[in-house]
Parts: structure tokens; sequence; C-alpha cells
């Protein structure tokens, strides 16, 4: 025995080291990853033009002065939609008509118009529609855009001077979905109010380079453009299937960011979303809106609030905004409107941001040799681990071979370009084996006599809970060195084992409770069948399968359980009040019972140590859930944590005096 005292000696300080060189790789990645954030500093807030223009045209507004009143408040761009073929005939530039609308009118009564009166001598055709421009400009935008929708021979020019009148070969229906360019009024009225522009435009399955390069331009040139949001009734970006490429190619040379639009129903994502800004990592921008329906339910806080959560927590750089069709406090629709646009840019800028052009992320790349050496702390914390447990031969060729596996898997993975698969399957395995070795570190800790004073129990307490949240951080360290990518912080790409490291650490923590014997239970399979069970043991039992479920069905952006109009209401307070609003399962769950646990009498901790096994496995789990939600600002999840931990050291403070008032002796 004595003999090999020394051997594990040095093969834990080997496995030590290998963990530390691991962890500050994993460190220099998120020191880097931080920087870059700080420099993606300006969000752009945008209004969308078209229900902008329906609302003030309902009320009669002046939408000079209405925009000067919002741009004034803070809004930066004016977000332009291509006009639609259906939405001709309601510009005063412009009409189209049907050729068989034509044809009957012609039968009836004949064309008075001399310009009508003209077409008909070119022959009016049922299959064909005519589109008529009665200005300059209007005219030129269709000479250039009729050709890039429609085959040259399915175009005729009827009328070359104004107006100009043109027939297209094609059914009114169709006509009526096709985008014919921005509206130059509108494009117009944002240069001479000073408003950058955000074009918005629909894709055309049949494009190909040239088209795709001259819609772009024709969309940008002489406009003040940044980022391109695109729309149309299929929800694909522009150059899907086949032209995504040539899309990404032409806004590179034209400086475009793209808006990737953020959504949590994955059957709402645009058609070639995540392949344009893989494309585009450096260009890509996270774009926040809030629907019209929606819009209509929410009172103007909790629009406000919405929209700074996602500048604060989400990366969002575009705030997308619709007007809002109701009065606020006694101020008229439009005074409503303006005082929106101000409070979101005072957030704005409450967070550290600015208001200006959507900044997108800097060049980030991780080498491959930095990422294998981040790599390097999943081996060592799984072999610590097992060293701890006494599982497995502790012979230094295994811990070698493991660690050059670990190693060539992460150059396999980038020599085939599939490294993020490998990258997430290392950073899961992580992410749940720092909690189980938090767990570990405080074994100690919970089987030890009972402090004497309610001072030293709440001193012990605090010294637990700093032991397990430290070690369970070293997973959060290994999700973010790992995985932090332009991608990932867009939520393009997502860490797919965040459920698994909600789910994992307690019932691994159970496991390792009940049958081993560092934590004093020592049960076998068998003695824990034949042990009875109280009524109350089994309603305690019910309730954590049930919560167990609401924290599985509760975790993500979105659920199908929405939270109850209390814990909004609570939620909301939190934000106001602590800016950074901590997680319920830490600071209600975890860290309060990984104060309370520390100081339970032997028959308490007998009989309820397995529910608290499990509390503290949902609170050290969602230490490390909180910073696998990468699109999650470091400083924010920092904040998080540490207001969490506050509150929970709190909460727990408050447990042990009411738990050694009730219980003031250490005997059963």
């Amino acid at each position: 025995m004595s003999q090999r005292q020394p051997q594990d000696k040095t093969y834990r300080r080997f496995l030590l080291a290998v963990l530390i060189v691991g962890l500050l790789a994993c460190l220099t990645v998120a020191i880097r990853r931080e920087r870059h954030e700080l420099r993606a500093n300006r969000v752009e807030i945008v209004m969308d033009d078209q229900d902008f223009q329906s609302l003030a045209r309902s009320y009669a507004y002046d939408q000079r002065a209405f925009l000067i009143a919002l741009r004034r408040a803070g809004l930066t761009s004016l977000a332009v939609q291509e006009e639609l073929g259906g939405q001709v005939s309601s510009a005063p530039e412009a009409a189209f008509y049907a050729g068989t609308a034509l044809l009957d009118q012609a039968r009836l009564t004949g064309f008075r118009d001399p310009v009508f009166a003209k077409l008909a001598v070119h022959g009016i055709r049922s299959d064909e529609v005519y589109l008529v421009a009665y200005d300059a400009a209007t005219a030129a935008r269709y000479e250039r855009q009729l050709p890039l929708k429609f085959s040259r021979r399915a175009v005729r020019v009827l009328r070359s001077a104004l107006p100009e009148v043109f027939a297209i070969r094609t059914q009114p229906d169709y006509f009526g979905t096709v985008g014919l360019g921005m509206p130059g009024d509108r494009l117009a009225l944002a240069r001479e109010l000073g408003l950058a522009l955000v074009p918005r435009l629909q894709n055309d399955e049949r494009f190909g380079a040239p088209q795709i390069d001259a819609l772009l331009r024709d969309a940008v040139d002489h406009n003040h453009a940044h980022t391109v949001v695109f729309f149309g009734l299929r929800n694909q970006v522009l150059g899907y299937p086949d032209a995504i490429d040539a899309t990404a190619d032409a806004m590179r040379r034209l400086k475009l960011n793209f808006g990737t639009i953020e959504t949590y129903d994955p059957k709402q994502d645009q058609a070639g979303n995540e392949s344009l800004a893989k494309d585009l990592p450096y260009q890509t921008v996270r774009v926040q809106a809030i629907a019209k329906l929606e819009l209509d339910k929410l009172r103007p806080e909790e629009i406000v609030q919405r929209y700074d959560l996602g500048v604060r927590e989400r990366n969002v750089r575009v705030v997308y905004l619709r007007p809002f069709g109701h009065q606020w406090a006694g101020r008229s629709i439009e005074a409503t409107n303006v005082e929106l646009v101000r409070e979101i840019a005072q957030g704005i800028r409450a967070a550290g941001l600015r208001v200006g052009p959507a900044t997108p992320f800097e060049r980030f790349e991780t080498p491959w040799w930095e990422i294998a050496l981040a790599s390097l702390a999943v081996p060592a914390i799984v072999l610590l681990v097992l060293l701890e447990l006494g599982i497995g031969d502790r012979r230094w060729a295994v811990a070698i071979a493991v660690v050059a596996i670990n190693v060539l898997l992460v150059v396999a993975g980038f020599a085939v370009h599939h490294d993020m698969a490998v990258r997430k399957l290392l950073a899961l395995i992580g992410a749940i084996a720092f909690p189980v070795a938090g767990f570990l570190a405080i074994a100690p800790a919970l089987r030890a006599p009972r402090a004497p004073s309610t001072g030293d129990a709440i001193l012990d307490g605090l010294r637990v809970l700093a032991i397990a949240t430290l070690v369970t951080l070293g997973g959060a360290l290994v999700v973010v060195g790992l995985l932090s990518t332009p991608l990932t912080m867009l939520e393009v790409d997502r860490f797919s084992g965040v459920r698994l490291v909600l789910i994992a650490p307690p019932l691994l923590f159970l496991l390792l409770y009940v049958f081993v014997p560092r934590w004093g239970a020592n049960l076998t399979p068998r003695r824990l069948a034949e042990a009875p069970v109280t009524i109350l043991q089994l309603v305690a039992g019910i309730v954590v399968l049930g919560a167990g479920y609401l924290v599985l069905v509760r975790s993500g952006n979105q659920s199908d359980i929405a939270p109850s109009s209390f814990e909004l209401a609570l939620r909301a307070h939190l934000t106001t009040l602590l800016q950074v609003r901590p997680r319920f399962k830490e600071f209600v769950v975890g860290f309060p019972a990984l104060m309370l646990a520390a100081t339970l009498v032997p028959s308490d901790r007998a009989r309820w140590g397995w529910l608290f096994a499990l509390a503290i496995g949902v609170g050290l789990g969602d230490v490390v859930d909180t910073f696998s939600h990468l699109h999650t600002a470091l400083a924010v999840s920092v904040l998080r944590l540490v207001n969490g931990a506050v509150i929970g050291a709190v909460i727990g403070a408050v447990a042990i005096i009411a738990y050694r008032r009730f219980r003031p002796t250490g005997g059963t």
C-alpha cells in the first residue's frame, strides 16, 4: 500500500497538470471571445416601412414629421421591402392591368385614354399583364427589374415615352407576388431624413449569380445600407437553394451584413438561413422582431423589456420594430411609438452599447492546436473522477492512451471539416463530468459532524457552495473554450447537448449518493428495494418527478409550457433590480440545497439525503447550462451566476437558521 501511494500522487499530479493546461487554453479562448463581444457594440433600430406607412395612412399622420420624431428618439434605419406586383395599383407612380380586363373594357366601352387606345393597336393579349409607369425613375426601375424576374422574351416595351408601358407574358396572380425593386420615393425619403436603408429582398429560385448581384446592387446603389433582411411568401434567403454561395460572394463585395432573424420554432427559420450564415460568419447579425399578432397582445413596457433582454442577453444587434397601434399612458399613437423607440435606445445605451449601424463579430477563429489543448481538460477530469471513485486500473498507459485518442479525435475532426461535431461531443462530456467532480469535492462535508453553532453552519454551507461551484465552473469553461465561434454566438449553430447537461447531473448525483459509500448512504440495490418507504417520501418522489419533467420541457428559450403571470412578474422585477436575472434552478433549488445539506442531522440525512443530491445536481447542472447558451454574452452569464450565488447564499443561510431552530440537536 505504501508503494502505491507515491504512484497515486504522481498519477494524480499528472492528471491535474493536463487539466490545468486544458483549462488555461479554454480561458484563453474565453478572453478572446469576450474582447470580440465588446467590439460588436452597435445596435441598429429599424422600423418596418410597409407597416409604418399603413399606420400613418390610417391615422392621417405626416410620415415625414413622424419619421423625424422617431429618428430623434433613436431610430437609425428604415426597412424598405421590394414593391410587389400586387402593390403596384396602390402606388401613385404606376398601375397594372390584366390583359383579360383590358379586353373586356375594349369590347364594352372602348378606351378614351389615348395611351390605352394606342395600346389596343399593339394587340392586347389575354395571357399578358400590362404595367404602366408614370414617372422616369419608376420606369427606369421597371426596366432594370423586369428582365431579372422574367425572361426577355416575356417582356415587351409597348411605349418608351412617359407614361411607359410594359407587356409581360404571365398570369396576374403570379405577377402579384413578384418583386419589382425598391420604391424610389421611400428610398429618397430615407436619404433625406438621414436614415440608413435595410433592404428587404425576395428570393427567386431561378436566380443565378448575375441576377443576384444585379438585385443586390440595385438595392444598395446610392443608398446608405448596411444590413439586408430577406422576406417572401416562401420565407427563403436570396439564392436558395442552389445559389447561396453567389449571394454570399455578392454580399462580401458590397460589404453587406446578413440579418438572421431570431426564431424559437425551426419551422419559422428562413430556408437557407444556416447555409448563408456559415458563408458569412463575420457579416451576420442577429435580428429580433415581434410578429404583428403578438405585438397587439403586449403592453408597451413588455415590448421594451423584450427588446432590452434580446440586446443584453442574446447578442441581438438589429432591433426590428413594427409600429404599435395602441395608446400608452395618455399619449397619442404617434407619441407612443416615439416613446417606445426612445426607451429602447436608452436601454441599449444603459447596457453599455451604442445605437448605430449593426456591428457583426470580427474574425474569430480558434486554431486546431488550441482546440486540441483545450480539449485536454475533458479526459483529465474524467480520469480524475474515475480515480476518486476507485474505478479502473490507474496505469499510466491507459491515461496516456486516452489523452492521445482525445487529441487525435480533434485533429481528425479538423482534417475532415467536422470538427464541431467532435467539439460538441467533448464539450458534453466535460459539461457532465465537472459537476460530478464538484459533487465529489464536497462529499466529506456532507458526512461531517454537525457544526456546533449556527454561524459555523452557515460558514460551512458557504464553503461547500464555493467549492462545488468553482469545480463545476470548469465544465462551463470547457464548453466556452471548445464551442465559442461566431455561429454559436449567433445561435445559428447550437450546442445540442443542453438538455442532457440539465438531466444527467441530478441522476448521476442520485446514483452516487445512494450507492457509493463516500457520501455515507452505502446502499445496495437489494437493500434499497427492501427499505420501507413512507408516504411523505412517496409524495416527495412524485413531486420530484413532476419537477424534473418541468425542467426538461421548460429548457430552452421557448417551451410548450408557458411561465405563469407570477413568474413573469418576478422575472421582470429581478431583471429591473439586478440588471441580469439569475436562474431559479440555481438560487432557489441548487445553491440553498448545497448549504443546507452540510448541516442536516444524521436521521434527516439518511431519510432525505437523496432529495438533496437531486437538488444539488439540478443547481450544478444549471451552472454549466447557463454558459451553454453561447448566444449569451460571457459577461452576462458571469453576472447571472454571481447574482444567483449571492441570492442563493442568502436563502441558504435563512434555511440553515430555520432548520437549526426546529432541529436544535444532532440526534435522531
